[in-house]
């Protein structure tokens, strides 16, 4: 392994955990540090042969990210800030693998699984760069970076704050995102949310619009719900029958899918003392979960992970 690489790795991932504990400050060297060490960490764990056939420049991404941003106003971002990285992080996804999102992140990145079951716009290079990152410019910085990042807005906005640097990148990002999706995509719902389908969520303002219908023949909505929440909305909700609609008038043919398997089984591999998850397991192995042993129990929830994955 290339010895710049290595560094680079632990010196990102320290300033990660470092982030995760609510270290809300960050300069130059470290944004550029962690920037480059979650590139190069993405070439290694999502290439795909596709984006391995192009020759992404991780340092060349940071300046063209990073000269987006400097000097910009915290709430009146300049929207065509994004456009040089944009266009520099874009990477063929596999057809068939774009999977669309709302209200459900942590489940819908465990199972997208890191592209190998399909592709988040987080599971995008583009998308990986700045998840869960908090960022901004300042005007009256030297450098022109925000280091306080409590005081970058983020996704809050209101009438005197409607431009930040998050929401116009992830507008942005979605937007292309959506533009190229191709074959047979799928659509992750919060069935524990009512309406399931909101008007204002990224997926409905920026990414449903943007869909192409000459790509995309097929949409599979999945209504899912994390186990300890109540199921509200199912597959004839209004708000899903209006979503189906939205996909029919464009051309594209959209089926949907009530409490999918897979995805319980996930949870239940997680968490198999949730709610339910007995009776799952062993409805999926014909073994009673009830009579075995902990070690067969634990290598029941081992094969299906292996099956999952």
């Amino acid at each position: 392994m290339d010895k710049y690489f290595t560094i680079t790795l632990i010196c990102s991932f320290g300033y990660v955990l470092s982030y995760g504990c609510n270290n809300m400050h960050r300069n130059y060297t470290e944004w550029e540090t962690l920037f480059i060490g979650k590139c190069l960490a993405y070439k290694s764990d999502y290439g795909t042969i596709s984006f391995c056939k192009r020759n992404i420049d991780c340092h060349d991404l940071w300046l063209k990210f990073i000269r987006g941003v400097e000097f910009q106003s915290k709430c009146n971002f300049n929207q065509s800030s994004y456009d040089d990285f944009l266009r520099a992080s874009e990477h063929a996804v596999p057809g068939n693998k774009f999977m669309f999102w709302s209200g459900v992140y942590s489940l819908v990145m465990r199972y997208s699984n890191k592209g190998r079951r399909y592709f988040t716009i987080a599971d995008t290079l583009t998308g990986y760069l700045l998840d869960n990152m908090v960022w901004c410019g300042n005007a009256t910085e030297s450098d022109g970076i925000e280091k306080d990042l409590e005081t970058c807005p983020g996704f809050h906005t209101s009438s005197q704050c409607s431009q930040t640097a998050a929401t116009v990148f992830w507008s942005a990002a979605s937007q292309n995102f959506a533009r190229h999706a191709e074959g047979n995509i799928h659509v992750m719902i919060n069935a524990s949310r009512t309406p399931a389908f909101r008007p204002d969520s990224y997926f409905t303002t920026k990414e449903l619009p943007n869909i192409n219908a000459t790509k995309v023949k097929k949409a599979t909505i999945l209504m899912v719900h994390y186990l300890s929440d109540p199921i509200l909305e199912t597959c004839f909700s209004d708000s899903i029958i209006d979503l189906r609609a939205k996909f029919q008038a464009k051309g594209i043919f959209a089926e949907c899918v009530d409490t999918p398997r897979d995805v319980d089984l996930l949870m239940c591999a997680d968490d198999p003392e949730q709610s339910g998850c007995q009776h799952l397991l062993s409805t999926s192995t014909g073994v009673k979960l009830t009579c075995m042993t902990s070690h067969y129990y634990v290598l029941v929830l081992i094969c299906i992970i292996v099956m999952l994955n």
